[in-house]
């Protein structure tokens, strides 16, 4: 049974919807379903064939191995949400540079100027924690934030300087790899790491 059906949307058929099937109780099985499973397996079997034991034992293990696979990934997730709300909450009266966005044509947002300010509150209601800044009534999603303290702007353009431009390096923008260095500082500390790449 496939996880994830993808459909084209009618607005622009280059951005692709997707829909996760939920699980419920005819399209899963516990450990209960696989025992009353097994129980009717066991009373319907052929006596002159029975089941092997080796069979039967593969299956039970390999069912204890999903239903605790099942749980480790519930426990990490559940742990990332935590980490994540406690980073958070860490912010509070924090000076932070955050992004300021412009959605594009494809309707992505695209970070065009920063802000500074300091945190005044966080909101868990959601489920993905957001922040908004003093005297600003806008709420800031966490992969909005730049740094801690006020950083240089990363999408500041220099005037009229090629050579500067191209001092950047060849492989690529040094702002957007700045970029990609906080975020993964953050990433790295909500991982239980330093946080120092």
């Amino acid at each position: 049974m496939a996880d994830k059906i993808t459909a084209s949307g009618t607005s622009n058929p280059y951005i692709g919807n997707s829909y996760t099937v939920e699980a419920n109780d005819k399209n899963t099985i516990t450990m209960n379903s696989y025992f009353k499973l097994l129980a009717a397996q066991l009373q319907n079997q052929d006596m002159t064939n029975p089941m092997d034991n080796s069979e039967m034992m593969a299956q039970m293990t390999q069912m204890a191995m999903v239903q605790s696979m099942s749980a480790m990934t519930e426990s990490i997730s559940t742990s990332t949400a935590v980490s994540t709300q406690t980073y958070a909450a860490g912010l509070v009266g924090q000076r932070v540079t955050v992004a300021v966005t412009e959605t594009n044509a494809y309707g992505q947002d695209k970070g065009v100027d920063v802000k500074y300010g300091d945190v005044e509150s966080v909101n868990f209601v959601g489920g993905t924690p957001v922040f908004r800044l003093k005297g600003d009534d806008k709420d800031y999603p966490l992969s909005y934030l730049l740094g801690m303290g006020e950083i240089p702007n990363p999408y500041d353009k220099k005037d009229g300087n090629e050579e500067g431009d191209k001092e950047e390096g060849a492989n690529g923008n040094n702002r957007a790899n700045g970029i990609n260095s906080v975020n993964n500082n953050r990433n790295a500390w909500l991982a239980g790491g330093t946080g120092l790449i």
